[in-house]
């Protein structure tokens, strides 16, 4: 199975920002699920997490941004 075809891109951050996606993955990480960073270049960043796990992770990323 091709690798876009089991992930899906969850948030792209860039500039000073970026460090932001580092800090998502390790929460992310923390509650069992499976994550992968994509660099864009210029300072871009992205994370994906497994398909199957978008909605958890979406919730996840809800309470991370509420921490913040």
């Amino acid at each position: 199975m091709a690798f876009w075809n089991r992930w899906i891109s969850l948030r792209t951050e860039g500039g000073s920002r970026a460090e932001q996606i580092d800090r998502l993955q390790a929460h992310l990480r923390a509650s069992g699920l499976k994550t992968k960073i994509t660099d864009e270049g210029n300072s871009l960043k992205r994370i994906h997490v497994l398909q199957k796990n978008f909605d958890q992770a979406k919730e996840l990323m809800e309470a991370f941004d509420k921490e913040q």
